[in-house]
């Protein structure tokens, strides 16, 4: 098993996801960044949708009751087994009693780490991705914390290193591309020129659900009441103090505020790394030249993850 001796910001057992559910209210869950996890799993030869740890903010202290191999991906955070620094984005052997220190992240949010074979935890509409709002999947539907253990699914690990050019650059200012939301048109002119123009900046109300971001105002031409519509990850909503709310993976799945823009789903894997004090930009993208990003990046990762898409 491994012992989870410290939670810091917080920790939490994902996989990827529950698709399928948001027409009854249940969000899709799973790895905030579905790259970086993917290739955690991948390093350790696991199918790229295996559970495993996501460790937001940093401040993580794990220790490992057996001798195994684990890999670690994400935000950077300084990671140390027994004090000696292991690299990002590789993959390695712990020996039983030995510790896994995250420092806080630096650059990015959140880390993943997997293990042969998965961690063990509630199986909810087949996943066991942690949804904390609603109780569900991971230990007890909550964040892990510290005195937590967790069982291993014994397996034989394949250590594999991330080919060039494959690891995924991380950044503390996130660039999206994105097209026009339904009610983008109702912006005033200014405002829409200031979406893709002026960086916003993450705020301190950031978590799984969403991100509050701070910046120019983005304002209607007129005020007017809305029907409550779908929303999506990637969804950035307008409410009336004019600074913007970015839905991300944990988030609702209907509102009332007007939306603005829409993340292209090829970029969906960036969300996951904004956190408190990320600078957040927007660029715009065409309906075509979306669908073909997806086509690109997809053939590109699957070429080396089996089965992975965005």
């Amino acid at each position: 098993m491994i012992e989870i001796l410290q939670s810091g910001t917080r920790i939490t057992l994902q996989d990827q996801g529950r698709p399928g559910h948001r027409h009854v209210g249940i969000p899709s869950s799973g790895a905030a960044d579905r790259l970086s996890f993917a290739l955690a799993n991948w390093m350790v030869g696991n199918a790229w949708g295996t559970p495993a740890l996501e460790c937001t903010l940093g401040g993580q202290h794990i220790r490992f009751h057996k001798d195994m191999t684990i890999a670690i991906s994400g935000a950077e955070m300084w990671a140390q087994i027994n004090g000696q620094n292991v690299a990002n984005f590789s993959a390695f052997p712990v020996k039983k009693g030995d510790i896994l220190t995250l420092s806080f992240a630096r650059i990015g949010c959140r880390s993943y780490i997997a293990i042969p074979g998965g961690l063990s935890g509630e199986t909810i509409f087949d996943s066991v991705s942690t949804y904390e709002p609603a109780g569900l999947g991971g230990l007890d539907g909550r964040a892990l914390k510290t005195g937590d253990k967790l069982d291993v699914t014994e397996t034989r690990a394949s250590l594999r290193k991330i080919p060039i050019g494959y690891t995924p650059g991380l950044s503390n200012h996130v660039v999206l591309r994105a097209r026009p939301g339904p009610e983008f048109e109702d912006l005033t002119l200014q405002s829409q020129r200031y979406l893709f123009i002026n960086p916003f900046e993450a705020t301190a109300q950031t978590n799984r659900m969403g991100a509050r971001l701070k910046g120019n105002k983005i304002e209607m031409a007129e005020n007017r009441s809305m029907t409550s519509g779908p929303l999506l990850p990637g969804t950035l909503q307008l409410p009336q103090d004019a600074q913007p709310i970015l839905a991300l993976t944990d988030g609702h799945c209907t509102g009332g505020y007007p939306r603005a823009l829409q993340i292209i789903k090829a970029d969906h894997w960036l969300l996951g790394q904004i956190g408190p004090g990320t600078k957040v930009s927007f660029q715009r993208c065409f309906a075509r030249d979306a669908l073909d990003i997806l086509k690109r990046r997809n053939a590109f990762y699957g070429s080396l993850i089996d089965g992975f898409s965005f």
